[in-house]
């Protein structure tokens, strides 16, 4: 009982942690490989805090897999500007990022333990609310159409980690995965158009 409760706990704390370093990395690299790597931890915990079937946490998965490759290329293509290391800007910004992100996290812990809900667990709780948060924190404080699209997708990952758990129909996952890639081909136009015009 013990060791389950300590892997649920270390997957809240990877998909959080992974959303935190979307928000702190200034690398569009590193983003998007902590962005992909966060939808996989997020399909994990669906299986393990729901009853949910293996297909949903593969899709979820899938998904998130689907759309990194989708904004890698977009990014190799447009050669973005975003800074290719952490050094480029002062040091104050990527800690003060750090910390919102570490001061979500808790915040998300309390307002789960203070607002439950009955039909959702209080893990899938504070991760929905973590990542509602810090996806908009990432989305507000990015300059490139890139970083604030991984941000808005953030908050729709973590609303469909909330909505898949209670409803597990195969249309509504269908219509979230639509909506993502939806989201994620205005994401990749923006994106290519901003470098198309300060080139």
């Amino acid at each position: 009982m013990l060791e389950a409760w300590n892997i649920h706990e270390l997957t809240i704390l990877t998909v959080v942690g992974l959303a935190g370093l979307v928000l702190a990395l200034d690398d569009w690299r590193g983003m998007l490989l902590a962005w992909a790597l966060m939808g996989v931890a997020g399909g994990v915990l669906l299986q393990q805090a729901t009853e949910a079937p293996r297909e949903l946490a593969g899709i979820q998965i899938m998904n998130s897999a689907l759309l990194a490759l989708l904004f890698y290329l977009a990014g190799r293509r447009a050669r973005t500007t975003i800074s290719r290391t952490l050094t480029a800007r002062p040091a104050v910004h990527w800690r003060f990022r750090a910390l919102a992100a570490i001061f979500l996290y808790f915040l998300a812990r309390m307002m789960a333990i203070r607002f439950p809900l009955p039909i959702a667990s209080p893990s899938l709780l504070i991760v929905t609310y973590a990542l509602i948060g810090i996806g908009l924190l990432i989305a507000t404080l990015s300059r490139s159409p890139l970083k604030a699209g991984l941000g808005i997708l953030t908050m729709l990952n973590g609303y469909q980690v909330f909505y898949l758990s209670v409803q597990d129909s195969l249309l509504a996952i269908g219509l979230m995965a639509g909506m993502n890639l939806l989201v994620a081909f205005l994401i990749v136009a923006l994106t290519l158009v901003r470098q198309e015009v300060s080139a």
